[in-house]
């Protein structure tokens, strides 16, 4: 909400971007710690990246028209902001190639996309990236799916539908309506947005684009029939052999996600595409429906076989999940937020207890607590109601009485209750 300044004028933030408030702030904070515990525990260590790359390396054929036109270029430079994570990592692969294979990275930062804003799509928003450089294998897609989930998962998440699809199944499908090479990534492109627009738009803008109506109608038929996963993998691998091997590939793919006691369902959805153009492989989104709408993809990702070559004469197999931490934090940000991390409040009674309550404050610190020290010159009343603001479980109070005897009186916020303790009584009673 725009403000007006002491000078009159006009404040605000751009379009597509948030503040976070501290309740919030901890919130996010909280979500990304979680997450990049799970990464660690499946074996991923961090790299950072520059939120700046050179344009040409972020228009090196990897993204795509319809992507680059989104990107936020430099005016008067050389560079733009990151679009995602995935291009920045191939790049640092070609820039470091005495790197250990295989490579398991995770990176979280954030990203920024030229798009319309609307209900949780920003255009500056935080992801949360692992990728597997140097592995062709199945094992390595369900590694990054299976901590992807596993994630979501350990933040309350676990009414997700697992969709997964195939970029080269897509392209045997399309050559299989006789739809022309140079029209395949139209297609793809617009199969994407299917569940958005629906089945009659999509064969409607197919039209559009230039593709034959009955071979769009076809498509759209083939790729959103009612069957079961082995059903519509079968289905494939009998009109389009050429698809063969990568059906088998998908197959594999969910047999290993089911030995990691995944929560959600799984489901074969060749309408999922993908919009970015360097996918060579499986790929997958995660789906959650609140009150029976689907909710924007908070998981997404797939196999990208040849970007790292793009940037290296070394290329490597690859394979990478996203989480949107933005639209987790959407989803959540309702559940049990806090507007401190302190666990107690020191509150005084007279100047003359200050150097009391900074060594009770330093004490308890120096045993790993959360202290929230008094800094102003207010009433004891003010500094309770301070405290009882930002939802602070403990007060202790400091004034002549507890100086003189050596103690702390500590409250307990939420029920009245108060005791006078020594120190060790009290990292004792607030480390619980």
């Amino acid at each position: 909400m725009a403000i007006k300044t002491p000078q009159g004028s006009t404040i605000d933030i751009p379009r597509g971007t948030r503040d976070f408030a501290p309740s919030q702030a901890i919130a996010m904070d909280e979500i990304t710690s979680v997450v990049a515990e799970v990464f660690r525990r499946f074996g991923f260590y961090p790299i950072m990246t520059p939120a700046l790359e050179l344009t040409k390396v972020l228009t090196a054929k990897a993204y795509g028209e319809g992507q680059t036109k989104e990107m936020y270029v430099i005016e008067g430079s050389e560079s733009a902001l990151r679009f995602d994570l995935t291009v920045p990592l191939a790049r640092y692969m070609a820039m470091n190639k005495d790197t250990p294979l295989p490579f398991k990275r995770y990176q979280i930062g954030p990203v920024w996309r030229k798009d319309e804003p609307q209900r949780m799509r920003s255009r500056e928003f935080m992801q949360a990236d692992i990728d597997i450089v140097g592995s062709a294998e199945v094992q390595s897609d369900a590694e990054c799916i299976a901590a992807s989930l596993t994630a979501i998962e350990s933040l309350g998440i676990t009414n997700y539908r697992l969709l997964l699809s195939s970029r080269p199944i897509l392209v045997s499908v399309i050559g299989l309506f006789k739809i022309a090479q140079d029209k395949s990534q139209t297609a793809i492109r617009l199969i994407d947005k299917m569940p958005k627009i629906g089945a009659s738009e999509t064969i409607a803008q197919l039209k559009e684009a230039g593709i034959d109506g009955n071979a769009a109608q076809q498509l759209v038929s083939f790729i959103t029939e009612r069957m079961s996963n082995e059903e519509k993998l079968s289905k494939v691998a009998a009109n389009a052999p050429d698809s063969k091997p990568e059906a088998a590939r998908l197959s594999a793919l969910i047999a290993a996600l089911g030995r990691y006691g995944l929560k959600g369902e799984i489901e074969i959805d060749f309408s999922l595409a993908r919009g970015l153009d360097y996918y060579t492989g499986a790929i997958w989104e995660a789906v959650v429906e609140i009150e029976g709408s689907r909710q924007p993809t908070i998981v997404a990702g797939g196999r990208y076989d040849n970007l790292i070559g793009i940037y290296s004469k070394a290329p490597a197999p690859a394979v990478g999940s996203s989480i949107g931490l933005s639209r987790i934090f959407d989803l959540i940000e309702g559940r049990a937020l806090r507007k401190s991390y302190a666990a107690a409040f020191i509150a005084q009674i007279g100047q003359e207890n200050t150097q009391y309550a900074t060594d009770a404050a330093t004490a308890l610190r120096g045993a790993g607590i959360r202290v929230d020290l008094n800094v102003t010159t207010r009433g004891i009343s003010k500094q309770l109601e301070y405290a009882s603001s930002l939802g602070i479980h403990y007060v202790i109070i400091v004034g002549n009485k507890e100086r003189e005897a050596g103690k702390l009186r500590v409250r307990d916020m939420l029920d009245g209750t108060e005791a006078l303790l020594d120190m060790s009584q009290t990292i004792e009673k607030l480390s619980k």
